[in-house]
């Protein structure tokens, strides 16, 4: 009894972590123009609902770090755009060249996975610096999954620091980030990350996707205590988790936008127009 004990409680335990409700958002369609300056101080912003991000650790999605992190998803014809604030009274950061490990440092990252098979999905980071680190996967690390840094999209990204970066000797308040990723930049041919999804989606379309922050706060200078963040946790200190990746829900308070499949977007000589 005792052995056949033994093998079902971590068992039990992994299917309930399995069967932990992973978080949904409506991300609206904005009508104005944005400008990424980091800021997000437009009216479309302000009407984005706030996603908390979490202790990754933690399935009851309950547990902040001191270090608290907020984000907002937009999306309009062209772009699907992304805002992160993040309390930090030490900002530092030294990578300022582009696909460098930002993840060893301080970043804020995303991971999209839009048909939610687990495999083939993109990730992008970015630093205090504004320096961005960008990725397509096959499948995650664990798994075997091959990455291919050669994708580099063409972003628009800002950061606001309020304070300064590497001083360890001020008192910072914390940063920002404001990233508009072009859906035509989902189209590569290194990894078919769209899938069966449409480019630009349609409203009540649902796409799979995880927000994160990576925290090292540092103590007389040197690296210490790491807080990981997350919108969806996922039990454990790795984001390559897709199956944890929460829910988004594409609205719309306009017009439904004309969608393109994959296949008219590899074929497209340009971007879809706004």
């Amino acid at each position: 009894m005792g052995s056949l004990c033994g093998w079902l409680l971590p068992l039990m335990l992994a299917l309930a972590a399995g069967a932990q409700e992973r978080p949904s958002y409506t991300c609206w369609k904005t009508s104005q123009p944005l400008v990424i300056d980091g800021k997000a101080d437009e009216p479309a912003w302000q009407d984005a609902s706030p996603i908390d991000l979490v202790d990754v650790r933690y399935l009851s999605g309950d547990r902040y770090h001191t270090r608290r992190t907020e984000a907002r998803i937009l999306w309009d014809a062209r772009y699907f755009y992304f805002y992160f604030a993040a309390a930090d009274p030490d900002i530092w950061s030294t990578y300022e060249q582009r696909d460098l490990p930002l993840y060893e440092e301080e970043v804020v990252e995303i991971f999209i996975d839009p048909d939610g098979d687990g495999q083939n999905y993109a990730e992008v980071e970015i630093n205090p610096l504004n320096t961005v680190f960008d990725l397509l996967l096959s499948k995650p690390w664990s798994q075997g999954g091959k990455g291919y840094d050669a994708w580099n999209p063409a972003l628009l990204n800002a950061v606001q620091v309020n304070g300064t970066v590497g001083d360890a000797a001020d008192v910072d308040q914390g940063w920002s980030a404001e990233i508009a990723l072009p859906w035509a930049e989902l189209v590569s041919p290194l990894v078919d990350v769209p899938g069966s999804q449409l480019l630009p989606p349609q409203p009540g379309d649902e796409w799979h996707l995880n927000l994160y922050r990576y925290e090292q706060a540092r103590r007389s200078g040197s690296k210490n205590e790491v807080q990981a963040s997350a919108w969806s946790p996922v039990g454990k200190v790795d984001f390559h988790v897709p199956e944890r990746f929460g829910r988004v829900i594409f609205g719309s308070r306009l017009t439904a936008v004309a969608p393109q499949s994959w296949g008219q977007a590899k074929a497209a000589e340009k971007s879809p127009q706004p």
